[in-house]
């Protein structure tokens, strides 16, 4: 389970993908890629092959979605980074970049926009596809889990006030988490990604994901996987889990990962 502090973002806008992020992008027949559809019955195919690619080409595209409207953000992000180091925000500009600092947690009042400007870059970014779809798997038991069914948490946020969400099952006497419920499957993606790139325990995870970029990793998920400690109460056991997934089941080879 993942450890506490993540936050959903505000209203979800429908995303556009961009080019070298939507290409092959599978859609089931009756999927939405709006997010409001019910979650596949994965049961309904056996454990195995067959139910790993259905619930892959399930999520995939959400992801990828996501993705391309944070990588719009940061498209956004650089345009301002010119602009603000020669000092010439417009009072529009300024709204703009106050409103992405709000949206990604980044402190804006008193601070110089140029370092505004620097802590967004490390946060408005994308996560990759490799990562969050093991992650995903391994959270939801390929989608097969209650907390899945019954409140989209695919990816095992866990917050902590009184009917936040679901309660577990086995959660021992005198703990007080539950598994944060989401009102759609985009939700919950948007949810995971946003924890990634602003809570403080994945710093670790925004530092190396801006070194990948400029070294141009051939498989940033495995690498990333490694930031990820904090994800999980089994640490480094989890993350070794994580990576096994990817490996196993190809996921480097998707389209965001490089």
């Amino acid at each position: 389970m993942p450890m506490p502090g993540f936050r959903v973002r505000g209203p979800l806008l429908a995303a556009i993908a961009v080019a070298g992020i939507a290409g092959g992008m599978t859609v089931l027949p009756g999927f939405s890629p709006s997010g409001s559809q019910d979650l596949p019955d994965f049961t309904q195919w056996p454990a195995g092959p067959e139910r790993k690619t259905r619930f892959f080409r399930y999520l995939r595209p959400l992801v990828e979605a996501e993705n391309a409207r944070i990588l719009a953000d940061r498209e956004r992000l650089s345009r301002l980074a010119g602009q603000a180091a020669r000092d010439r925000l417009s009072w529009l500009d300024r709204r703009r970049l106050r409103t992405l600092a709000d949206d990604y947690d980044v402190p804006y009042v008193g601070v110089h926009p140029t370092t505004v400007v620097a802590q967004l870059l490390l946060r408005a970014d994308a996560v990759p596809v490799s990562l969050a779809l093991a992650q995903a798997a391994k959270e939801s038991g390929w989608g097969t889990s209650r907390f899945a069914r019954e409140g989209f948490a695919l990816f095992g946020e866990r917050c902590f006030e009184a009917g936040c969400g679901m309660v577990p099952r086995a959660r021992r006497a005198g703990l007080k988490h539950e598994v944060t419920r989401f009102d759609s499957v985009r939700e919950a993606v948007s949810g995971y990604i946003m924890n990634l790139n602003t809570h403080r325990d994945y710093e670790a995870f925004r530092q190396m994901r801006a070194q990948l970029r400029n070294q141009a990793s051939p498989h940033p998920g495995i690498d990333l996987a490694g930031t990820l400690v904090s994800y999980s109460e089994r640490r480094e056991a989890y993350i070794r889990e994580i990576r096994q997934m990817i490996r196993f089941n190809g996921l480097s080879k998707g389209i965001i990962d490089g």
